[in-house]
């Protein structure tokens, strides 16, 4: 998780971090791997980007780890704020990558709307940003849509692809008026692309509007907890039977521990390996194991 001083995206991961607060540390952090975490836990919890792909191109070891595990029984769901496609589509994504994934083995932080609206008091229409796909998730919500500043004070922002510029300033003039709401369905700062590129994905474009305009914001998806509530509900088994597998300190790792879930952090993705327990020391945020990647134990003879 190295940025630069002062860049939105460390700030980003920071407030997250103070506003959960620290994890404790573990007695030790040590090395793991895919078949040891199996030998301890009946459900896993597989963060999408940094773990199993980077954007179309798929990990070293995704596939063959994911295929791994669910031959031997375990339970296994991706856990993603991959909200600018529907749930459904980022299935068909991962399968088409050779990760083989069943229809409702994914979980997007876009899910929660259905779940959050009554609390947030969503009850009209909402000014939606985002692609096509994340449309779903207002249809999901009972959700209508509409480009009116007159009709909405809600801005829902699924992605920060899929709209023209202009929208950012309609946006803006929705959320300048009093009691305002943005609802963030993917709170991340970076996604990782190939060739190590990292890519500033809404989680940027929601504090700029935020900072702008003055708006209230609700953020869901990870780290908050009400998605580990959904992942458990899904997965069926206790907190204490799960493992969650993720490559980002300030959402998947610390999202995880506040939820009570054990976790590792797998070093395919944005916290670099010769780096990793300085990072967590850094951010004060622990994972129970750190895991090299998903290389499941079949192939260790071929090393």
């Amino acid at each position: 998780m190295l940025f630069l001083p002062g860049s939105p995206e460390l700030q980003i991961y920071r407030d997250y971090a103070t506003r959960m607060g620290p994890t404790v540390p573990p007695p030790e952090m040590p090395a793991t791997t895919l078949e040891e975490l199996a030998s301890r836990y009946d459900g896993f919890l597989l963060d999408s980007y940094g773990v199993l792909n980077r954007a179309e191109e798929t990990i070293p070891w995704a596939a063959e780890g994911v295929s791994w595990l669910k031959s031997m029984g375990k339970k296994v769901r991706v856990l993603t704020n991959n909200s600018a496609l529907s749930e459904e589509d980022n299935r068909q994504l991962l399968s088409s990558m050779g990760i083989p994934l069943d229809a409702g083995e994914v979980i997007c932080s876009g899910s929660l709307l259905a779940r959050e609206k009554t609390a947030l008091g969503i009850t009209g229409p909402v000014f939606y940003m985002g692609l096509p796909s994340g449309r779903e998730y207002l249809k999901a919500a009972g959700l209508e849509t509409t480009d009116r500043a007159d009709q909405t004070k809600v801005v829902v922002l699924a992605s920060s692809r899929g709209y023209r510029m202009r929208r950012i300033a309609e946006a803006h003039r929705i959320l300048r008026q009093e009691g305002s709401l943005l609802v963030v369905l993917n709170p991340d700062a970076v996604a990782p692309r190939p060739q190590g590129v990292m890519a500033r994905v809404s989680g940027v474009t929601a504090r700029s509007l935020a900072r702008e305009t003055g708006c209230k914001v609700a953020l869901l998806g990870k780290p908050f907890g009400e998605i580990y509530d959904l992942a458990l509900e899904k997965l069926k088994l206790p907190a204490q039977k799960v493992v969650a597998i993720g490559d980002t300190l300030a959402t998947d790792i610390l999202g995880a521990r506040h939820a009570g879930i054990d976790c590792a952090l797998v070093l395919t993705g944005v916290t670099p390996p010769e780096r990793a327990k300085i990072e967590a020391k850094s951010w004060q945020i622990w994972p129970q194991y750190l895991l090299p990647d998903l290389r499941p134990p079949r192939t260790v003879q071929f090393l």
